[in-house]
């Protein structure tokens, strides 16, 4: 049965005033996920018997937004389906989740996306076989279907997918201020393009160094905040270890007691991580904590944070030649990634366009933040499949409800969590009256 996409009552973090419904929009992909759990993952030339087979929807942007959903905004997908059984499902899923379908295209001609995911239950893990769809058009993106899909709108996600027919619309939310949520999950064509967008940037743990072509995390992001200065904050999800975020601080907020940092090392936030567990194992129960319970039994909870406080990031003023040099290969290696990574939404070619800071002198205020992953029983993971998404989808929340972003990321590890309790990408994801924030 659907819940009420009501005002926020149960959810709301302690001492603040209740959160308005708002209207959010997501542009990416959307499409069927086939999931087949294993009990181990098959060898080659194997014949073996699934578990449990289920037929879910699934795609980031189609996850991400069904997240903000179940949280209590009133989400609008933008994408493209086919005229098949499978779009019908698709949209029969969003519609009883509140999501908004009437910017879904549908081609006559094409077939939906589809993923195949085999989840292993041996390691915990998912491998997914991705079909896209056709592809979303530039000439499908009218200035008539960008007015009515922006209007109102308290802010704007893209996962990467439909790279060009999404810029169109990005810039257009640009314009009108209104903010910009992009997920960097791997490198595409078109990325480029959509990141210089965006006011905020949701990653995975693998793309930071793949872009920047930076060894460590932490440098890695701040690399990426040094080419994308427009940027508020970098959040960058470490599966079962949690999440890192990255904020860009005003320099009023610094108060004199910032430190001058040239350069991070993987040290830097590995040390923030053995804080967070240091601070959970002081504390112990004596913090209450936000918390979701699940079958009427088992209780998720939030853990640990710890950050860093303010420092100013000096990047390379004294070598800008090393800097150039280092930015020209990251861009060669995203290049070949980016090719590889193309689907039919996408151009053949990739076309990295200058950075708005490349080869730059940046100084700026920063300071990086620790959110350990929630709490949850390890024989109660069944499926980490979304887990991403789900947290993109409670940071999407945040901004719409302009929540501080460390919240939103504390909430995004809980709910990330708690969707990994059910197979599937979306059985999981919690309402929010079903939460307790503290």
């Amino acid at each position: 049965m659907k819940k009420s996409h009501g005002i926020c009552m149960a959810g709301k973090f302690q001492g603040e005033p209740e959160q308005q419904v708002k209207k959010v929009v997501g542009m990416g992909s959307a499409g069927m996920d086939y999931l087949a759990e294993v009990a181990s993952f098959p060898k080659p030339d194997d014949k073996m018997r699934t578990e449990n087979l289920e037929l879910q929807g699934g795609g980031n942007c189609g996850n991400a937004l069904t997240a903000a959903a179940r949280l209590g905004m009133l989400p609008t997908i933008v994408s493209k389906i086919g005229a098949d059984s499978v779009g019908d499902a698709i949209l029969a899923e969003f519609e009883a989740d509140g999501v908004n379908t009437d910017y879904m295209l549908r081609s006559k001609s094409g077939k939906s996306p589809f993923t195949y995911i085999i989840v292993d239950r041996e390691t915990n893990t998912r491998t997914c076989i991705h079909t896209p769809g056709e592809a979303f058009s530039v000439d499908e993106m009218t200035s008539e279907l960008i007015n009515v899909i922006l209007q109102d709108a308290s802010a704007v996600y893209f996962d990467g997918r439909l790279a060009e027919a999404a810029l169109l619309l990005a810039k257009e939310a640009k314009a009108r201020d209104i903010p910009i949520l992009v997920e960097a999950e791997r490198l595409r064509p078109g990325l480029d393009e959509l990141l210089e967008q965006a006011d905020y940037i949701v990653t995975s743990a693998k793309f930071p160094r793949e872009w920047t072509g930076k060894d460590d995390i932490d440098d890695a992001m701040v690399s990426i905040m040094d080419r994308l200065p427009h940027v508020s904050w970098i959040a960058t999800t470490l599966g079962s270890k949690g999440a890192l975020l990255l904020e860009q601080l005003d320099a009023s907020e610094c108060h004199g007691e910032a430190a001058c940092v040239d350069a991070l090392d993987g040290s830097f936030a590995e040390s923030l991580f053995k804080e967070a567990s240091k601070l959970r194992e002081i504390s112990g129960n004596t913090t209450t904590k936000s918390f979701v319970t699940i079958d009427n039994e088992c209780q998720v909870q939030s853990r640990s944070i710890a950050s860093s406080g303010p420092f100013m990031f000096s990047g390379t003023e004294n070598d800008q030649n090393k800097r150039q040099e280092e930015i020209r290969k990251a861009k060669e290696s995203a290049k070949l990634a980016a090719i590889m990574n193309a689907d039919s939404a996408n151009p053949e070619k990739y076309e990295s366009s200058p950075l708005e800071s490349d080869g730059a002198t940046s100084q700026r205020f920063l300071c990086l933040t620790a959110i350990e992953s929630a709490e949850i029983p390890p024989e109660r993971i069944l499926d980490t499949t979304g887990a991403g998404d789900a947290f993109i989808g409670s940071m999407l929340f945040s901004i719409a409800a302009e929540m501080p972003p460390v919240k939103g990321a504390e909430l995004g590890c809980l709910v990330a969590a708690v969707k990994c309790s059910k197979l599937g990408a979306r059985p999981g994801l919690p309402y929010m009256d079903d939460i307790t924030l503290q």
